[in-house]
């Protein structure tokens, strides 16, 4: 853990550097599900895209994938996977509480297992019309089922749908699934900006 603005917050480079081949794995089930439905003509922009899992299949599959990341080390892994598959990503070093894109572009948002309950506004504003946003991030039962995590960036049962309510709601889901063999505690959500 390193200080950053007065708090504790972890240190992301240390632990991509670590662990850098966790995480390249399969992209997402939304991503997965939901990729046809996106407009090949606007960005995807993936808030927090870690190693670039989902971007990479979504530039496989012919989207422009923008990725925003905090980590260095990250971006690192992510650019070395594009160049070994010959994809074109554009990664973005940055903070998602100062979110560089302009409103109302992008045909697709991407949030996986981050929490930053301040910029859900902002993160609906990203869309165009007809946008799709996916989400998908832990519950606060996931405390109950392995390592605490910090409750402020866990949803309540029920809160994440609240967020995207004048939104055309093609799937949510929450409870505890088995996930490649560990149990999580998540909420997952789908819909269409109207």
């Amino acid at each position: 853990m390193i200080m950053q603005g007065g708090s504790l917050e972890p240190d992301w480079d240390r632990r991509y550097r670590e662990q850098p081949s966790e995480g390249l794995k399969e992209a997402h089930d939304l991503v997965r599900t939901y990729a046809p439905l996106m407009d090949r003509h606007k960005p995807v922009i993936d808030v927090a895209a870690g190693r670039g899992r989902d971007l990479l299949f979504l530039a496989r599959e012919g989207l422009r994938a923008v990725g925003l990341e905090k980590s260095r080390e990250a971006i690192g892994l992510a650019r070395e996977a594009a160049a070994r598959q010959g994809l074109d990503l554009w990664l973005v070093r940055g903070d998602a509480l100062f979110l560089p894109f302009r409103d109302g572009k992008a045909g697709a948002v991407l949030v996986f297992y981050f929490l930053e309950r301040t910029i859900m506004d902002r993160l609906v504003n990203l869309l165009a019309p007809g946008g799709l946003m996916l989400y998908e991030t832990f519950l606060k039962k996931q405390n109950e089922l392995d390592r605490k995590r910090d409750p402020a960036y866990l949803l309540e049962d029920g809160e994440l749908p609240e967020y995207f309510r004048d939104f055309e709601t093609l799937n949510h889901e929450e409870g505890v699934f088995d996930i490649a063999g560990r149990l999580r505690a998540i909420a997952r959500y789908a819909g269409r900006k109207k």
